[in-house]
């Protein structure tokens, strides 16, 4: 006969009964209040379900009418599945979980598979994703961010009818060629955005006043535009979209939530990840812009002129001039775009 303590609940509350269990020869489960001896219950062992072994956690008894017991004799109950329901599964589970090299090796594992999901994983995916995406999911997209942005940031442009008509003439060949892309090419004026241009995922480009204005040549505004092509080629935006998507679900799968702490402690890495990808973005559009120079025998150094220009608006502080190199590395790696200087080497 098996024997062990435990505390028994009859299920209707919180009161605990410490109490003996008593196991037979013939299977049946018998408990005793430990203090006077009476029978509490009797069961055949087949119908209680009993707990995993995690270490030395208390294991958990549960009867089918809602009554448990709770007990720190793991070894009794070891034996007690030994003798009455062995299985090679359960033991080899337990004999794995107390092996630390396995553990360690297990956990190694799981990182690594995490790491690789993050890395390689979820970029391809999102662009599969996003090349199966049709082209009205990709219009409701722009639309919906266009009259956000105009309804906040972006002004009717200033510059004259006779101005936006020769850029887009200038313009035209570059997007004749990429009939199937739907490129168009709008003007708006914005102070909080700033000299800038960007792409939308259905074609339309936008171009700030402030960009056109800081450019000494149209060939300048030709570069932007042929690396703005690239975004919209390769569906950037999208990508990024269907990406931070497919992150927070991995974050979901880990974590169990995505909010609180550990939204912010396991979010940051994963936010970093993201801007690298960024980068890779911007990478991918410097090097398609090259090509669209080449091949229109337009000289490389046009969008590296514009680019010094732009990095001296946007930072022509003396003391954002100085800063260190210390805090140049993090500016690297925080910045969705690559460092300016590594971006012009190839233009020049």
């Amino acid at each position: 006969m098996l024997q062990f303590a435990g505390q028994w609940y009859d299920g209707a509350g919180s009161n605990k009964t410490e109490v003996r269990l008593e196991l037979s020869q013939d299977g049946r489960l018998s408990i005793f209040n430990q203090q006077n001896g009476a029978l509490i219950h009797c069961s055949d062992q087949q119908l209680i379900s009993i707990s995993s072994r995690l270490a030395n956690s208390p294991r958990y008894l549960n009867f089918p009418d809602g009554q448990s017991v709770e007990t720190l004799n793991n070894d009794c109950i070891d034996q007690w599945i030994k003798q009455c329901r062995p299985s090679f599964f359960v033991s080899l589970v337990y004999r794995l979980e107390s092996n630390f090299k396995f553990v360690a090796l297990t956990l190694l594992l799981v990182l690594t598979v995490v790491w690789g999901t993050a890395q390689y994983g979820i970029p391809a995916a999102s662009q599969a994703i996003t090349k199966a995406l049709p082209a009205e999911l990709l219009d409701r997209a722009s639309d919906d961010t266009l009259v956000f942005l105009e309804q906040y940031w972006l002004k009717p442009s200033q510059l004259s009818a006779e101005r936006q008509q020769q850029l887009r003439k200038h313009f035209s060949e570059a997007i004749t060629s990429h009939e199937d892309l739907r490129i168009q090419v709008d003007f708006r004026s914005s102070e909080e955005i700033g000299a800038n241009a960007f792409a939308l995922p259905n074609g339309r480009i936008i171009f700030t006043d402030s960009i056109v204005a800081l450019a000494v040549h149209d060939d300048e505004l030709l570069a932007i535009l042929g690396h703005e092509i690239a975004h919209v080629k390769y569906r950037h935006s999208m990508r990024r979209l269907v990406q931070n998507s497919l992150f927070i679900f991995l974050l979901a799968m880990i974590t169990g939530d995505v909010s609180g702490t550990s939204e912010v402690v396991l979010g940051l890495p994963v936010l970093f990840a993201e801007l690298a990808y960024s980068r890779s973005y911007e990478a991918e559009a410097d090097n398609y812009a090259l090509g669209f120079l080449r091949t229109r025998n337009i000289p490389t150094h046009r969008f590296a002129d514009l680019m010094i220009r732009l990095e001296g608006s946007h930072y022509k502080s003396a003391k954002t001039e100085a800063r260190t190199d210390d805090a140049s590395h993090w500016r690297q790696y925080l910045s969705t775009h690559p460092m300016t200087a590594d971006r012009i080497k190839a233009f020049k």
